[in-house]
């Protein structure tokens, strides 16, 4: 049995305090952390402008050439009828039960594919 006087390592560095986040911002745009002897760059984020999206939306017409409708909702542009009206029949053959109609931009005509 040990009587409790057994010497017991210990660590020196186990009570000292973690080093601290260090930053600092250099010319090239990017942010050094460092910790314990780790170095990590980071670029630095701005947020000085959004990016414009050329998002298309389902529920308004295009403004040229022609577009596929199908069950009432604007899906695909094409530049020509021919290229349109393929598609169209490629989703009616494979589901008979869609009401599909082509979209002419200029005249602002649709027109039901049977």
């Amino acid at each position: 049995m040990s009587s409790g006087n057994s010497a017991v390592m210990e660590d020196p560095n186990h009570d000292a305090p973690a080093a601290p986040f260090e930053s600092s911002l250099h010319a090239d745009q990017t942010i050094t952390v460092s910790a314990e002897g780790m170095t990590m760059r980071k670029p630095l984020l701005s947020i000085d402008e959004p990016v414009p999206t050329n998002a298309t939306r389902a529920d308004r017409p295009p403004i040229g050439g022609f577009a596929t409708i199908v069950d009432g909702h604007f899906k695909s542009e094409f530049d020509t009828v021919e290229a349109a009206e393929a598609i169209g029949r490629k989703l009616k053959s494979a589901y008979p039960f869609l009401q599909i109609q082509i979209y002419d931009a200029t005249t602002k005509v649709r027109t039901l594919l049977s």
